[in-house]
Formats: C-alpha cells, structure tokens, sequence
C-alpha cells in the first residue's frame, strides 16, 4: 500500500511536472487556442496529478498487453485518451459520459483518434451498462464490446452498480476521493479500506492514496 502526501500546491505543482502526465504539443496548442471551450477545472492541479498518478502507476505493474480495449467511466472532456494510446499498446478507447456537451469536447480534444475509431464518445448512464458485455448506441451505430479495460476515475460521483457488472478477467482502474464537499459527490470513501470494501479485488496491483491540500484521492487496480 502505497501513499503519495503532498501538503502544497507547490508540491502538487511538482509531482506534475515530474510525472507521467505530458501533454503532447498539438494537444497543447488546442487547448489554448479553444480556452473558452472547456472547463478550467478540468486541467486543475488536483485533475493532472491524479490522472498523473494513474498513468504512473498503471504503466508500472500492467504487462504490455497489445491491443486492449478500453472504456472510460465519466470520460468527461476525454484528458486521459492521448496519454493512453502514447504510453500504452492501446487499440480502441470509449469515453462513456452522460453529457454529450462534454463527449463532444472530448472529441475536439482527441480528434486525431477519431479515425478507425481509436477513441469515440458515447453518451451513455455508466452506472446502467452491463460492463461484462457492453451495448450502446454511438455514431449511428450498436456496438457490442466486452473492454479489457475499464477505467472510472470518478467514482465518487455514482453508485458502485458499474462495479458490480465487471467480469473476473476485465482490469478495473479506478479512483475516488473523500471529499463530501463537492457538488455532484454522492459515493465518497473515508479510507483506503472502504475503498477496498465498497470495491473488493480479489487481486490487487496497486492500492494507494494521494494526500493533497485539499482532499485525499484513493486508487487501486486490479481485478474483480
């Protein structure tokens, strides 16, 4: 069980530029040429470390498994796509989203992905599919798709019902936090232990927690 505290923003601002997390230039240059598109939040100090922390680690202790299918649970504007396909073997990712303002941001964002469809967006209630064998509607089309992996890095803003429809052999990468004081976090965790209760993993590839100033964000990876 690792813990990663970083007690300032300073601190924070430092574990960024030394992690995982780079943003590649042409995606770089996109944002700040669209600024006004997307949410400030969305490239928080507290955002980047966490999604840092998880590329880090993820990279670390998963084999190269070539060709995986991915799908992302509240993908949001869709940060994590580019540095997934950079650093992994990665053939397809969905972004699973409720807001279809922010799946088509994503898209903006990753558009360079969009061909052969390396990343799509789908409007979709995550905590209402069947992740073990997934079916939904996305550019005129029914896809059915079982993902190697699933990956929910906002855990804290649903029910564990996605949870709960993982299959034994799919790798599930996924965060919450313990702040109650978020708008739209209904399913905080106190610890790394009711993480580990309300999500159980017959095994674990890492578990851990980033102590921030303003909040304790915890993450484990493993399957079911």
């Amino acid at each position: 069980m690792k813990h990663i505290k970083l007690d300032t923003w300073e601190e924070v601002s430092d574990y960024i530029d030394s992690g995982f997390l780079k943003i590649s230039m042409s995606q770089f240059e996109h944002i700040v040429q669209h600024s006004s598109l997307y949410p400030k939040h969305a490239f928080s100090k507290g955002q980047l470390a966490s999604k840092s922390w998880l590329l880090k680690e993820l990279y670390r202790v998963i084999p190269l498994q070539p060709n995986a299918t991915v799908i992302i649970l509240g993908s949001w504007i869709g940060s994590l796509v580019d540095p997934l396909h950079r650093a992994l073997s990665i053939e397809r990712i969905y972004g699973v989203d409720a807001d279809p303002t922010a799946l088509d941001l994503s898209e903006r964002l990753n558009q360079k992905y969009l061909a052969g469809w390396r990343y799509k967006g789908v409007v979709a209630d995550a905590t209402e599919l069947d992740l073990s064998n997934c079916e939904f509607e996305t550019g005129g089309e029914l896809i059915s798709v079982k993902p190697d992996w699933i990956i929910n890095t906002s855990a804290e803003h649903m029910s564990t019902d996605w949870f709960d429809t993982i299959d034994s052999n799919q790798l599930c990468i996924m965060q919450t936090n313990n702040s109650e004081n978020f708008e739209g976090h209904i399913n905080t965790c106190s610890s790394i232990e009711d993480m580990q209760t309300k999500y159980p993993l017959t095994k674990t590839h890492y578990v851990g927690s980033m102590i921030t100033p303003a909040y304790t964000r915890y993450m484990q990876i493993g399957y079911k």
